[in-house]
């Protein structure tokens, strides 16, 4: 093979000497990056809500069952005092990137106007005690802000960088993000909530293949990454592809004058953040027999598991559903026999107070009823079958999406139709919501031409449903229904941004 295939790129070897991150005021909460953090409060009082239910509360007795059951956990809207962009409240402070494409495409149809207008938002509604970077990227990166404070000179520095932004160039996705990624890595101290927002209009066939270490490093440097493609001419698949390995929406902005909501809907979110690093824990007395999440899954044999998230906003809930087996004689029936299935605890850390604390749940468990009745009469649980109905929907729009790709129309319609006459015969919001999101979905794979202005929407959509959150509540102006499905996922502290971000 010639040499030149191995040749790494040039961004890959670059040796970023970004330790000139601005001070911090010192805290508790905000520790230099060389210095380990001191050891937690340990608590068994939190933010978070943890429960479980069964699909059916009874099941025959001597006989072997397959049985969904749902662990949910939920931080409520009241779990922290979030300050709104109209409030003085102090809230969680953050290093947010922001990694621009100002490549040539990015010069028309006013895309670099309503970009310098969403990062001015962004910059006008940060408290002295955030912190901001800006890196621009076309065919090469470079950083225009350092991380910086934004006081009242931080905050004139950050606006004079910004409309000083201008297009031109080739676009190279690594590039940017990995001289972003370098701000937050090197920065001598850290706000614990950081963030890179990375936002593209272009094509970039050269960095798929760079993707996988780039967000195992936003993961190691403790940041989220989120993706905004603008217009139907970016690379859909590619900042999706970001989103599922950093495990966060995929935003899709199908105009550009949104962007600024989008953008507020992300941060409004991050300054709700109630608990980071939450472990999952997960163990059962029937064979647990799947896991249905996005996020990291680490298996201990056939009766365990242990499920990772990275952060939960305030008024979130994420619903882990499982599939058990139930042996026949299934041991532990007390008296009046119910039968315990898992039990399930979590550990994560508190982000309420400015001192870190490790907060350890008590144990909850699932128990069902076994019963003498051959086949107990009666409905299941209506969250374990929305949330049943949430993953199906979820993987027969990731399917159907695949065919349509692929220019397979029909078998990509058949799909969704198969499907939408499962969700149409329950009644519930969540079941309502899907099966407009089927419809919608369906509408844009009717050929080729639908598809091209339709394929982003569709992608946007299933990548929400499988995180459960989303940026923003704007309709697209392409959509066949009045679509009802991110009113589930956003919470009021983000409502608040995206508000004031559409007076401006």
């Amino acid at each position: 093979m010639p040499a030149s295939m191995h040749r790494q790129p040039s961004w890959a070897s670059a040796d970023h000497n970004f330790n000139d991150d601005d001070e911090l005021n010192s805290s508790a909460s905000q520790q230099p990056l060389e210095q380990a953090e001191p050891d937690p409060d340990i608590s068994r009082e939190g933010p978070l809500l943890l429960s479980t239910r069964v699909e059916y509360s009874a099941l025959p007795k001597g006989q072997t069952q397959a049985v969904f059951g749902l662990v949910t956990i939920q931080a409520p809207e009241t779990a922290a005092k979030v300050a709104t962009p109209d409030a003085d409240e102090e809230r969680r402070p953050m290093d947010v990137v922001c990694v621009l494409d100002v490549s040539g495409s990015m010069d028309s149809h006013n895309k670099i106007g309503d970009l310098k207008e969403a990062v001015r938002f962004i910059i006008d509604e940060s408290q002295p005690q955030d912190r901001l970077s800006i890196v621009t990227f076309n065919s090469q990166a470079q950083r225009k802000l350092k991380l910086r404070r934004m006081d009242r000179q931080g905050k004139h520095e950050a606006t004079v960088e910004t409309m000083r932004l201008s297009a031109s160039g080739g676009t190279s996705i690594a590039a940017g993000l990995d001289m972003g990624l370098a701000v937050l890595e090197k920065r001598r101290q850290r706000n614990k909530v950081s963030a890179v927002l990375l936002l593209t209009d272009g094509q970039d066939h050269s960095s798929s293949a760079h993707l996988k270490t780039l967000t195992q490093r936003a993961a190691k440097a403790g940041c989220g990454l989120y993706a905004f493609g603008f217009g139907v001419d970016h690379d859909a698949d590619l900042l999706r592809e970001i989103s599922e390995q950093a495990r966060t929406p995929y935003t899709f902005i199908e105009n550009t004058a949104t962007v600024k909501a989008a953008f507020a809907g992300v941060v409004g979110g991050l300054s709700s953040i109630v608990a980071q690093r939450v472990e999952l824990t997960l163990d059962c007395q029937a064979t647990l027999k799947d896991v249905n999440t996005p996020f990291a899954v680490t298996r201990q044999g056939e009766n365990g598991a242990t499920v990772t998230i990275p952060d939960v906003f305030a008024g979130e809930r994420r619903d882990i559903l499982v599939e058990l087996s139930i042996p026949a004689d299934l041991p532990g029936t007390s008296e009046d026999g119910s039968t315990v299935l898992l039990q399930a605890s979590a550990r994560y850390q508190d982000l309420r107070s400015s001192r870190g604390v490790l907060v350890q749940t008590s144990a909850v468990q699932m128990t069902v009823q076994r019963v003498d009745e051959v086949q107990p009469e009666m409905e299941p649980d209506v969250e374990v079958s929305d949330q049943r109905d949430r993953v199906q929907v979820t993987r027969t729009l990731e399917q159907a999406a695949q065919c349509s790709d692929a220019g397979q129309f029909e078998q990509a319609q058949q799909l969704i139709r198969e499907q939408r006459s499962k969700v149409s015969k329950r009644q519930s919001v969540v079941a309502e919501a899907l099966s407009l999101e089927l419809e919608d979905a369906e509408d844009r794979m009717r050929s080729r031409s639908s598809w091209q202005v339709g394929a982003a929407e569709v992608k946007d959509a299933f990548q929400m449903h499988k995180m459960q959150r989303c940026t923003n509540t704007f309709a697209s102006a392409s959509s066949a229904v009045t679509k009802k499905s991110k009113a589930m996922y956003m919470n009021s502290t983000q409502a608040a941004w995206t508000s004031k971000s559409s007076r401006g």
